[in-house]
């Protein structure tokens, strides 16, 4: 399972931690799982962009 992934599956159990707790301790666990999917994207690009170079060469 490469990292993309991994980022992308700590998104949704964080998320639905969110659910299931307190108000102010959710607020807390939306933040930590946008993060992580953002971080899986950029990652994902990073990624893509390193293989299309390597292409080019």
């Amino acid at each position: 399972m490469n990292q993309t992934a991994i980022l992308h599956a700590a998104f949704g159990v964080l998320i639905v931690a969110g659910f299931l707790v307190s108000a102010p301790l959710s607020y807390g666990l939306y933040g930590l799982g946008a993060a992580c999917f953002i971080a899986g994207i950029v990652l994902a690009r990073l990624d893509n962009e390193e293989s299309e170079a390597a292409d080019t060469v």
